[in-house]
Protein backbone atom coordinates (compact mmCIF):
# COMPACT_ATOMS: atom_id res chain seq x y z
CA UNK A 1 0.00 0.00 0.00
CA UNK A 2 0.94 3.52 -1.02
CA UNK A 3 0.95 5.68 2.46
CA UNK A 4 1.79 9.83 3.32
CA UNK A 5 5.12 9.00 5.59
CA UNK A 6 3.43 9.98 8.69
CA UNK A 7 5.41 8.25 11.42
CA UNK A 8 7.85 5.89 12.38
CA UNK A 9 8.10 3.13 15.01
CA UNK A 10 7.19 0.29 16.83
CA UNK A 11 8.00 -1.56 19.75
CA UNK A 12 8.06 -3.64 22.75
CA UNK A 13 9.05 -2.49 25.84
CA UNK A 14 10.75 -2.65 29.66
CA UNK A 15 10.14 -5.61 32.77
CA UNK A 16 11.52 -3.16 35.03
CA UNK A 17 7.78 -1.44 34.87
CA UNK A 18 3.97 -1.06 36.09
CA UNK A 19 1.27 -1.20 34.16
CA UNK A 20 -2.25 1.24 34.54
CA UNK A 21 -4.90 2.40 32.79
CA UNK A 22 -7.46 5.85 32.06
CA UNK A 23 -9.29 7.02 29.54
CA UNK A 24 -9.57 11.23 27.80
CA UNK A 25 -9.78 12.14 24.68
CA UNK A 26 -8.38 14.87 23.09
CA UNK A 27 -7.51 16.59 19.23
CA UNK A 28 -4.57 15.12 17.87
CA UNK A 29 -2.68 16.06 14.75
CA UNK A 30 -0.32 13.52 12.37
CA UNK A 31 3.07 15.67 12.14
CA UNK A 32 3.53 14.62 7.96
CA UNK A 33 6.49 14.26 6.46
CA UNK A 34 7.59 15.41 2.71
CA UNK A 35 8.54 11.99 1.51
CA UNK A 36 6.61 9.19 -0.21
CA UNK A 37 7.35 5.97 0.79
CA UNK A 38 5.83 2.60 0.12
CA UNK A 39 5.31 0.32 2.98
CA UNK A 40 3.70 -2.77 2.18
CA UNK A 41 3.55 -6.45 5.06
CA UNK A 42 2.82 -10.03 4.14
CA UNK A 43 0.55 -9.70 7.04
CA UNK A 44 -3.11 -8.67 7.09
CA UNK A 45 -2.39 -7.21 10.09
CA UNK A 46 0.60 -5.24 11.74
CA UNK A 47 1.80 -3.54 15.02
CA UNK A 48 0.70 0.07 15.21
CA UNK A 49 3.89 1.90 15.73
CA UNK A 50 3.33 5.13 17.42
CA UNK A 51 5.98 8.17 18.24
CA UNK A 52 4.08 10.33 20.48
CA UNK A 53 5.65 13.78 21.47
CA UNK A 54 3.90 15.66 24.26
CA UNK A 55 3.72 19.30 22.79
CA UNK A 56 6.93 20.81 24.88
CA UNK A 57 8.89 18.16 23.12
CA UNK A 58 9.81 17.28 19.35
CA UNK A 59 10.76 14.33 18.20
CA UNK A 60 14.87 13.44 18.55
CA UNK A 61 17.26 13.50 15.72
CA UNK A 62 17.34 10.58 13.39
CA UNK A 63 14.30 8.85 15.17
CA UNK A 64 12.71 7.56 11.81
CA UNK A 65 15.88 5.72 10.46
CA UNK A 66 17.16 4.74 14.38
CA UNK A 67 14.04 3.31 15.20
CA UNK A 68 13.08 1.38 11.85
CA UNK A 69 16.49 0.03 11.84
CA UNK A 70 16.24 -1.71 15.41
CA UNK A 71 12.38 -2.84 14.91
CA UNK A 72 14.02 -4.32 12.06
CA UNK A 73 16.35 -6.11 13.78
CA UNK A 74 13.74 -7.36 16.57
CA UNK A 75 11.53 -8.37 13.96
CA UNK A 76 14.28 -10.61 12.95
CA UNK A 77 15.16 -11.63 16.27
CA UNK A 78 11.95 -12.77 17.22
CA UNK A 79 11.37 -15.24 13.90
CA UNK A 80 14.80 -16.96 14.63
CA UNK A 81 13.51 -17.58 17.97
CA UNK A 82 10.24 -18.62 16.61
CA UNK A 83 12.14 -20.36 14.19
CA UNK A 84 14.08 -22.26 17.18
CA UNK A 85 11.20 -23.14 18.72
CA UNK A 86 9.71 -25.16 16.16
CA UNK A 87 7.49 -22.15 14.15
CA UNK A 88 9.04 -21.53 10.88
CA UNK A 89 8.50 -18.36 9.30
CA UNK A 90 6.96 -16.47 11.97
CA UNK A 91 7.03 -12.71 13.53
CA UNK A 92 4.98 -10.26 13.97
CA UNK A 93 4.07 -7.93 11.39
CA UNK A 94 5.04 -4.38 10.49
CA UNK A 95 4.82 -2.12 7.51
CA UNK A 96 8.03 -1.55 5.64
CA UNK A 97 9.96 -0.55 3.09
CA UNK A 98 13.09 -2.65 2.85
CA UNK A 99 14.32 -0.60 -0.16
CA UNK A 100 15.61 1.96 2.45
CA UNK A 101 15.62 0.35 5.71
CA UNK A 102 12.52 2.00 7.03
CA UNK A 103 9.29 1.10 9.30
CA UNK A 104 6.20 3.09 8.79
CA UNK A 105 5.61 5.09 12.25
CA UNK A 106 2.83 7.04 13.31
CA UNK A 107 4.10 10.08 14.29
CA UNK A 108 1.12 11.65 16.56
CA UNK A 109 1.97 15.26 18.17
CA UNK A 110 0.44 14.87 21.66
CA UNK A 111 -2.12 18.19 22.73
CA UNK A 112 -0.84 18.37 26.70
CA UNK A 113 2.53 18.93 27.70
CA UNK A 114 4.93 15.93 29.39
CA UNK A 115 3.48 17.07 32.80
CA UNK A 116 0.28 15.46 31.46
CA UNK A 117 2.06 12.10 30.39
CA UNK A 118 4.07 10.72 33.44
CA UNK A 119 5.30 7.51 33.93
CA UNK A 120 3.09 6.91 37.00
CA UNK A 121 -0.23 8.16 35.39
CA UNK A 122 0.09 9.87 32.00
CA UNK A 123 -0.83 6.39 29.94
CA UNK A 124 -4.52 6.78 30.01
CA UNK A 125 -3.89 10.52 28.32
CA UNK A 126 -1.34 8.98 25.74
CA UNK A 127 -4.16 6.03 24.60
CA UNK A 128 -7.09 8.67 24.42
CA UNK A 129 -4.97 10.72 22.06
CA UNK A 130 -3.98 7.77 19.89
CA UNK A 131 -7.45 6.53 20.28
CA UNK A 132 -9.04 9.56 19.03
CA UNK A 133 -6.19 9.74 16.35
CA UNK A 134 -7.32 6.68 14.95
CA UNK A 135 -10.96 7.09 15.25
CA UNK A 136 -10.17 9.57 13.13
CA UNK A 137 -7.88 7.76 10.76
CA UNK A 138 -9.45 4.11 11.14
CA UNK A 139 -7.47 2.55 7.91
CA UNK A 140 -4.24 3.31 10.36
CA UNK A 141 -4.82 1.01 13.23
CA UNK A 142 -4.81 -2.48 11.58
CA UNK A 143 -4.50 -5.01 14.44
CA UNK A 144 -5.62 -5.20 18.66
CA UNK A 145 -1.51 -4.47 19.50
CA UNK A 146 -0.08 -0.94 19.39
CA UNK A 147 3.88 -0.23 20.78
CA UNK A 148 4.11 3.27 21.54
CA UNK A 149 7.62 5.30 21.73
CA UNK A 150 7.89 8.53 23.39
CA UNK A 151 10.56 10.58 23.27
CA UNK A 152 13.19 11.34 26.61
CA UNK A 153 11.86 14.02 28.36
CA UNK A 154 15.08 14.71 30.42
CA UNK A 155 18.34 13.11 31.44
CA UNK A 156 19.78 12.48 34.92
CA UNK A 157 23.14 13.54 36.50
CA UNK A 158 24.52 10.29 35.46
CA UNK A 159 23.09 10.47 31.80
CA UNK A 160 20.49 8.04 32.15
CA UNK A 161 17.56 9.22 30.02
CA UNK A 162 14.12 9.54 32.04
CA UNK A 163 10.68 10.08 30.28
CA UNK A 164 6.80 9.04 30.31
CA UNK A 165 4.91 5.57 30.43
CA UNK A 166 6.99 2.31 30.00
CA UNK A 167 5.52 -0.96 30.56
CA UNK A 168 2.99 -3.09 29.34
CA UNK A 169 -0.66 -2.11 29.53
CA UNK A 170 -2.93 -4.82 28.33
CA UNK A 171 -2.10 -5.40 24.24
CA UNK A 172 -0.64 -1.79 24.53
CA UNK A 173 2.89 -1.21 25.36
CA UNK A 174 5.14 2.06 26.02
CA UNK A 175 8.35 2.84 25.69
CA UNK A 176 11.37 5.33 25.50
CA UNK A 177 13.82 7.32 22.80
CA UNK A 178 16.80 8.74 23.50
CA UNK A 179 19.76 9.97 21.65
CA UNK A 180 21.80 6.26 22.24
CA UNK A 181 18.75 4.05 21.06
CA UNK A 182 20.53 3.55 17.89
CA UNK A 183 21.85 0.27 16.25
CA UNK A 184 25.16 1.32 16.50
CA UNK A 185 25.44 0.50 20.52
CA UNK A 186 24.11 -3.10 19.70
CA UNK A 187 26.01 -5.32 21.54
CA UNK A 188 29.00 -2.91 23.12
CA UNK A 189 29.69 -3.13 26.59
CA UNK A 190 31.13 0.45 27.06
CA UNK A 191 28.89 2.95 28.85
CA UNK A 192 26.99 4.25 26.42
CA UNK A 193 26.54 0.17 25.07
CA UNK A 194 25.09 -0.73 28.50
CA UNK A 195 22.71 2.05 28.59
CA UNK A 196 21.34 1.27 25.11
CA UNK A 197 21.07 -2.50 26.13
CA UNK A 198 18.58 -1.62 29.56
CA UNK A 199 16.97 0.56 27.38
CA UNK A 200 16.55 -1.11 23.61
CA UNK A 201 16.20 -4.65 25.94
CA UNK A 202 13.45 -3.26 27.97
CA UNK A 203 11.52 -1.82 25.06
CA UNK A 204 12.01 -5.29 23.07
CA UNK A 205 10.63 -7.07 26.70
CA UNK A 206 7.87 -4.98 26.55
CA UNK A 207 6.61 -5.17 23.38
CA UNK A 208 6.58 -8.96 24.82
CA UNK A 209 3.83 -8.21 27.45
CA UNK A 210 2.31 -6.13 24.54
CA UNK A 211 2.32 -8.90 22.04
CA UNK A 212 0.81 -10.99 25.67
CA UNK A 213 3.74 -12.41 27.16
CA UNK A 214 3.83 -12.33 31.15
CA UNK A 215 7.01 -12.92 32.58
CA UNK A 216 9.15 -15.95 32.94
CA UNK A 217 12.51 -17.21 33.31
CA UNK A 218 15.11 -19.69 31.92
CA UNK A 219 15.26 -23.26 33.47
CA UNK A 220 18.77 -24.25 34.66
CA UNK A 221 20.25 -26.13 32.40
CA UNK A 222 19.05 -23.07 29.69
CA UNK A 223 21.91 -20.85 31.59
CA UNK A 224 24.68 -22.11 30.00
CA UNK A 225 23.26 -22.80 26.37
CA UNK A 226 20.74 -19.88 25.65
CA UNK A 227 21.62 -17.43 28.68
CA UNK A 228 19.13 -14.69 29.09
CA UNK A 229 15.18 -15.12 28.83
CA UNK A 230 13.93 -12.12 27.41
CA UNK A 231 11.12 -12.07 29.23
CA UNK A 232 12.85 -12.40 32.60
CA UNK A 233 16.18 -9.59 32.87
CA UNK A 234 16.64 -9.59 29.19
CA UNK A 235 16.44 -5.74 29.62
CA UNK A 236 19.84 -5.61 30.89
CA UNK A 237 21.69 -8.62 28.34
CA UNK A 238 19.77 -8.36 24.91
CA UNK A 239 22.39 -7.38 22.03
CA UNK A 240 25.53 -7.71 24.67
CA UNK A 241 24.96 -11.67 25.89
CA UNK A 242 22.53 -14.41 24.87
CA UNK A 243 19.06 -13.31 24.95
CA UNK A 244 15.79 -15.96 24.32
CA UNK A 245 12.16 -16.55 23.92
CA UNK A 246 11.46 -19.22 26.14
CA UNK A 247 8.98 -21.83 23.86
CA UNK A 248 6.42 -20.90 26.05
CA UNK A 249 6.71 -17.84 24.90
CA UNK A 250 6.78 -18.88 21.73
CA UNK A 251 3.68 -21.35 21.98
CA UNK A 252 1.79 -17.89 22.80
CA UNK A 253 3.21 -15.92 20.41
CA UNK A 254 2.06 -18.69 17.76
CA UNK A 255 -1.40 -17.68 17.87
CA UNK A 256 -0.97 -13.77 18.56
CA UNK A 257 -3.30 -11.83 15.84
CA UNK A 258 -0.34 -10.56 14.04
CA UNK A 259 1.93 -13.39 13.80
CA UNK A 260 -0.86 -14.64 11.47
CA UNK A 261 -2.01 -13.70 7.82
CA UNK A 262 -5.24 -14.72 8.29
CA UNK A 263 -9.22 -13.16 8.56
CA UNK A 264 -10.11 -15.08 11.73
CA UNK A 265 -11.37 -13.42 14.68
CA UNK A 266 -9.05 -13.10 17.60
CA UNK A 267 -9.27 -13.06 21.35
CA UNK A 268 -12.47 -13.78 21.79
CA UNK A 269 -14.54 -15.15 25.06
CA UNK A 270 -14.54 -19.02 24.77
CA UNK A 271 -15.61 -21.69 27.17
CA UNK A 272 -12.87 -23.90 28.87
CA UNK A 273 -11.58 -25.75 31.80
CA UNK A 274 -9.41 -27.96 33.20
CA UNK A 275 -11.37 -31.24 34.12
CA UNK A 276 -9.59 -33.62 35.60
CA UNK A 277 -5.31 -33.14 36.73
CA UNK A 278 -3.03 -35.65 37.85
CA UNK A 279 0.21 -34.80 39.58
CA UNK A 280 3.24 -36.66 41.01
CA UNK A 281 6.91 -36.64 41.76
CA UNK A 282 8.84 -39.50 39.83
CA UNK A 283 11.60 -40.80 41.29
CA UNK A 284 13.11 -42.44 38.44
CA UNK A 285 12.47 -39.64 35.86
CA UNK A 286 13.03 -36.98 38.93
CA UNK A 287 10.86 -34.97 37.36
CA UNK A 288 7.15 -33.93 38.07
CA UNK A 289 4.70 -35.35 35.81
CA UNK A 290 0.95 -33.91 34.69
CA UNK A 291 -1.36 -35.21 32.67
CA UNK A 292 -4.75 -34.69 32.73
CA UNK A 293 -7.74 -33.86 30.54
CA UNK A 294 -9.52 -30.18 29.73
CA UNK A 295 -12.91 -28.88 27.76
CA UNK A 296 -12.75 -26.71 24.97
CA UNK A 297 -15.15 -25.09 22.71
CA UNK A 298 -12.11 -23.60 20.36
CA UNK A 299 -9.27 -25.71 19.67
CA UNK A 300 -6.17 -25.73 22.10
CA UNK A 301 -3.03 -26.02 20.53
CA UNK A 302 -0.34 -25.67 23.27
CA UNK A 303 -0.20 -26.13 26.96
CA UNK A 304 2.36 -24.17 29.13
CA UNK A 305 3.03 -24.80 32.48
CA UNK A 306 4.22 -21.76 34.85
CA UNK A 307 6.15 -22.58 38.17
CA UNK A 308 5.84 -19.47 40.08
CA UNK A 309 7.97 -19.52 43.35
CA UNK A 310 7.04 -17.39 46.82
CA UNK A 311 10.89 -16.65 47.61
CA UNK A 312 10.75 -14.64 50.65
CA UNK A 313 6.85 -13.55 50.23
CA UNK A 314 7.98 -12.05 47.42
CA UNK A 315 3.75 -13.24 46.35
CA UNK A 316 2.96 -14.56 42.74
CA UNK A 317 1.12 -13.40 39.46
CA UNK A 318 2.06 -10.35 37.71
CA UNK A 319 5.08 -8.40 38.30
CA UNK A 320 6.03 -11.01 40.96
CA UNK A 321 6.62 -14.05 38.19
CA UNK A 322 9.83 -12.74 36.82
CA UNK A 323 11.64 -16.26 37.75
CA UNK A 324 8.65 -18.36 36.91
CA UNK A 325 10.02 -21.74 35.18
CA UNK A 326 8.30 -22.49 32.42
CA UNK A 327 7.33 -25.49 29.98
CA UNK A 328 5.01 -26.31 27.17
CA UNK A 329 3.50 -29.59 25.74
CA UNK A 330 1.34 -29.88 22.74
CA UNK A 331 -2.17 -30.79 22.78
CA UNK A 332 -2.64 -34.70 22.84
CA UNK A 333 -5.75 -35.19 20.26
CA UNK A 334 -8.97 -32.85 21.82
CA UNK A 335 -8.36 -32.68 25.29
CA UNK A 336 -5.95 -34.09 26.85
CA UNK A 337 -2.17 -32.95 28.02
CA UNK A 338 1.28 -34.42 29.41
CA UNK A 339 4.38 -33.10 30.53
CA UNK A 340 7.39 -33.56 32.51
CA UNK A 341 9.24 -31.29 34.54
CA UNK A 342 12.85 -32.34 35.73
CA UNK A 343 13.21 -30.61 39.03
CA UNK A 344 17.18 -30.19 38.33
CA UNK A 345 15.76 -27.38 35.89
CA UNK A 346 14.15 -25.69 39.16
CA UNK A 347 16.11 -23.08 40.71
CA UNK A 348 14.29 -23.02 44.24
CA UNK A 349 13.79 -25.92 46.04
CA UNK A 350 13.92 -24.58 49.90
CA UNK A 351 10.35 -24.52 51.36
CA UNK A 352 8.92 -21.92 49.45
CA UNK A 353 5.46 -22.64 48.13
CA UNK A 354 4.69 -22.24 44.26
CA UNK A 355 1.93 -21.79 41.93
CA UNK A 356 1.78 -23.45 38.91
CA UNK A 357 -0.53 -22.22 36.32
CA UNK A 358 -1.48 -24.00 34.03
CA UNK A 359 -2.53 -22.52 30.44
CA UNK A 360 -4.25 -23.79 27.66
CA UNK A 361 -3.53 -21.93 24.22
CA UNK A 362 -6.41 -21.54 22.00
CA UNK A 363 -6.56 -21.31 18.06
CA UNK A 364 -7.93 -18.31 18.29
CA UNK A 365 -5.44 -16.25 20.67
CA UNK A 366 -6.97 -16.08 23.99
CA UNK A 367 -5.21 -17.96 26.93
CA UNK A 368 -7.19 -19.90 29.95
CA UNK A 369 -5.68 -20.20 33.04
CA UNK A 370 -6.01 -22.55 35.81
CA UNK A 371 -3.60 -22.44 38.76
CA UNK A 372 -2.74 -25.21 41.69
CA UNK A 373 -0.57 -24.61 44.74
CA UNK A 374 2.37 -27.05 45.60
CA UNK A 375 6.01 -26.33 47.94
CA UNK A 376 8.63 -28.16 47.86
CA UNK A 377 9.34 -30.15 51.14
CA UNK A 378 13.33 -31.65 51.67
CA UNK A 379 13.76 -30.37 48.24
CA UNK A 380 11.71 -32.65 46.27
CA UNK A 381 8.06 -31.32 45.66
CA UNK A 382 5.17 -31.72 47.89
CA UNK A 383 1.74 -32.43 44.68
CA UNK A 384 -1.51 -32.94 46.50
CA UNK A 385 -4.12 -31.49 43.61
CA UNK A 386 -4.58 -34.11 41.57
CA UNK A 387 -8.28 -34.32 40.57
CA UNK A 388 -10.27 -36.50 43.66
CA UNK A 389 -13.23 -38.90 42.72
CA UNK A 390 -15.83 -36.84 44.77
CA UNK A 391 -18.42 -38.73 46.44
CA UNK A 392 -21.82 -38.00 44.63
CA UNK A 393 -24.30 -34.75 45.55
CA UNK A 394 -27.20 -36.55 45.75
CA UNK A 395 -29.70 -36.11 48.56
CA UNK A 396 -27.67 -33.17 50.23
CA UNK A 397 -28.92 -29.94 51.27
CA UNK A 398 -28.15 -26.62 52.88
CA UNK A 399 -29.12 -26.79 56.76
CA UNK A 400 -27.84 -23.43 57.48
CA UNK A 401 -25.92 -20.07 55.85
CA UNK A 402 -25.26 -16.78 57.61
CA UNK A 403 -26.48 -14.84 54.59
CA UNK A 404 -26.45 -14.94 50.74
CA UNK A 405 -27.15 -13.28 47.31
CA UNK A 406 -30.60 -13.67 45.49
CA UNK A 407 -28.55 -14.24 42.69
CA UNK A 408 -25.66 -16.34 44.60
CA UNK A 409 -27.45 -18.54 46.72
CA UNK A 410 -25.74 -20.75 49.21
CA UNK A 411 -27.50 -24.04 47.62
CA UNK A 412 -25.09 -23.10 44.55
CA UNK A 413 -21.88 -24.25 46.18
CA UNK A 414 -23.46 -27.71 45.94
CA UNK A 415 -24.74 -27.93 42.28
CA UNK A 416 -22.30 -29.18 40.53
CA UNK A 417 -21.74 -26.01 38.81
CA UNK A 418 -18.89 -24.52 38.99
CA UNK A 419 -20.24 -21.47 36.92
CA UNK A 420 -22.22 -20.55 39.91
CA UNK A 421 -21.43 -20.17 43.32
CA UNK A 422 -22.42 -18.53 47.22
CA UNK A 423 -21.99 -15.12 47.92
CA UNK A 424 -22.74 -13.00 51.51
CA UNK A 425 -25.12 -10.69 51.01
CA UNK A 426 -24.50 -7.24 49.69
CA UNK A 427 -26.87 -5.53 48.06
CA UNK A 428 -29.46 -4.64 51.02
CA UNK A 429 -27.72 -2.45 53.42
CA UNK A 430 -26.08 -2.41 55.79
CA UNK A 431 -24.27 -6.00 53.64
CA UNK A 432 -23.29 -8.82 55.64
CA UNK A 433 -19.77 -9.03 57.73
CA UNK A 434 -17.57 -11.52 58.45
CA UNK A 435 -17.78 -13.96 59.99
CA UNK A 436 -19.55 -15.68 57.08
CA UNK A 437 -20.71 -19.53 57.17
CA UNK A 438 -22.63 -22.11 55.13
CA UNK A 439 -23.60 -25.28 56.57
CA UNK A 440 -24.38 -28.32 54.59
CA UNK A 441 -26.05 -31.29 55.15
CA UNK A 442 -25.02 -34.59 53.68
CA UNK A 443 -28.59 -36.83 54.60
CA UNK A 444 -26.89 -39.18 56.56
CA UNK A 445 -23.19 -40.17 58.26
CA UNK A 446 -20.77 -40.33 56.42
CA UNK A 447 -16.87 -41.42 56.97
CA UNK A 448 -14.70 -38.80 54.33
CA UNK A 449 -11.30 -38.36 53.94
CA UNK A 450 -11.21 -34.92 53.13
CA UNK A 451 -13.26 -32.09 51.11
CA UNK A 452 -12.80 -29.71 47.92
CA UNK A 453 -13.22 -26.46 47.44
CA UNK A 454 -13.46 -24.19 44.73
CA UNK A 455 -12.77 -20.30 46.26
CA UNK A 456 -13.85 -17.65 44.59
CA UNK A 457 -12.39 -14.91 41.04
CA UNK A 458 -13.40 -12.02 43.50
CA UNK A 459 -13.96 -12.03 47.38
CA UNK A 460 -12.37 -14.66 47.56
CA UNK A 461 -12.47 -16.24 51.28
CA UNK A 462 -9.20 -16.53 52.87
CA UNK A 463 -8.82 -18.07 56.75
CA UNK A 464 -11.41 -20.31 58.03
CA UNK A 465 -12.61 -22.76 60.51
CA UNK A 466 -13.51 -26.33 59.33
CA UNK A 467 -16.29 -28.16 61.51
CA UNK A 468 -17.96 -31.05 61.43
CA UNK A 469 -21.36 -32.40 63.24
CA UNK A 470 -23.41 -35.56 63.74
CA UNK A 471 -26.35 -33.68 64.84
CA UNK A 472 -26.30 -30.03 63.42
CA UNK A 473 -26.56 -28.70 66.98
CA UNK A 474 -23.11 -29.57 68.19
CA UNK A 475 -19.95 -28.86 66.27
CA UNK A 476 -16.24 -30.13 66.70
CA UNK A 477 -13.39 -28.32 65.15
CA UNK A 478 -11.56 -30.49 62.39
CA UNK A 479 -9.09 -27.70 61.15
CA UNK A 480 -7.78 -24.01 60.83
CA UNK A 481 -7.05 -23.92 57.02
CA UNK A 482 -5.95 -20.54 54.52
CA UNK A 483 -7.87 -21.45 51.34
CA UNK A 484 -5.61 -20.04 48.60
CA UNK A 485 -6.90 -18.18 46.05
CA UNK A 486 -6.50 -19.83 43.11
CA UNK A 487 -9.15 -19.70 40.61
CA UNK A 488 -8.99 -24.21 40.36
CA UNK A 489 -10.34 -27.14 42.70
CA UNK A 490 -8.51 -27.34 45.50
CA UNK A 491 -8.06 -30.65 47.86
CA UNK A 492 -7.84 -30.58 51.88
CA UNK A 493 -7.06 -33.99 53.58
CA UNK A 494 -8.53 -34.44 56.91
CA UNK A 495 -5.77 -35.03 59.44
CA UNK A 496 -7.25 -38.56 60.05
CA UNK A 497 -10.88 -40.05 58.41
CA UNK A 498 -13.76 -37.96 60.13
CA UNK A 499 -17.54 -39.15 60.55
CA UNK A 500 -20.17 -36.48 60.17
CA UNK A 501 -23.27 -35.84 58.65
CA UNK A 502 -22.99 -31.79 58.86
CA UNK A 503 -20.27 -29.68 57.52
CA UNK A 504 -19.77 -25.98 58.07
CA UNK A 505 -17.57 -23.80 56.53
CA UNK A 506 -16.62 -20.59 58.45
CA UNK A 507 -15.21 -18.08 56.53
CA UNK A 508 -13.43 -15.26 58.93
CA UNK A 509 -11.85 -12.72 56.58
CA UNK A 510 -11.16 -12.59 52.84
CA UNK A 511 -8.09 -11.91 50.67
CA UNK A 512 -8.60 -8.49 49.53
CA UNK A 513 -9.33 -7.05 53.17
CA UNK A 514 -13.20 -6.55 52.49
CA UNK A 515 -16.06 -7.88 54.25
CA UNK A 516 -17.45 -9.72 51.32
CA UNK A 517 -17.48 -13.49 51.00
CA UNK A 518 -17.54 -15.64 47.77
CA UNK A 519 -16.68 -19.34 46.97
CA UNK A 520 -18.44 -21.67 44.24
CA UNK A 521 -18.45 -25.24 44.59
CA UNK A 522 -17.52 -27.60 47.74
CA UNK A 523 -17.33 -31.39 47.67
CA UNK A 524 -15.98 -34.49 49.79
CA UNK A 525 -13.78 -37.55 48.85
CA UNK A 526 -13.00 -41.11 50.21
CA UNK A 527 -9.12 -42.54 49.38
Amino acid sequence: MRTKTLALCLLLATSLFACKKSPVAADVTALELSTDTVYTSPQSRNLNLVYFVPNDLDTLPAYEKRLSELMLWTQNYVKQEMLRNGYPNKTFGMFADLSINRVKIITIRGTKPKSDYSYSSGAGNVQAEINAYFTAHPTEKTSDHTLVILPRYSFRPDGTPDGGPFFGLGRWCFALDYEGLDIKNLGKTDTEGNRFSVWFGGLVHELGHGLNLPHNCQKVSENATLGMALMWAGNGTLGKSNTFLTATDCAILNVNQIFNNDSKTYYGALNARVTRIHADYSATKSAIVLSGRFTSDTKVNSIVYYNDPNVNNEGVGANKDYNAVTWESKAIGTDSFYVEMPIADFKYKDASPYELRLKLVHDNGTVTQNSYAYKFVNALPVLEFSTKNEISKAGWSIAAFSSQQTTAVAANVIDNNLSTGWHSQWSVAPAASYPHFITIDLGQLKTLDGFTILNGDRRAIKDVDILYSTDGINFSLASTLQIPKLGSIQNFAFQAPLSFRYFKVLAKSSWDGEQFAQFAELGFYKN
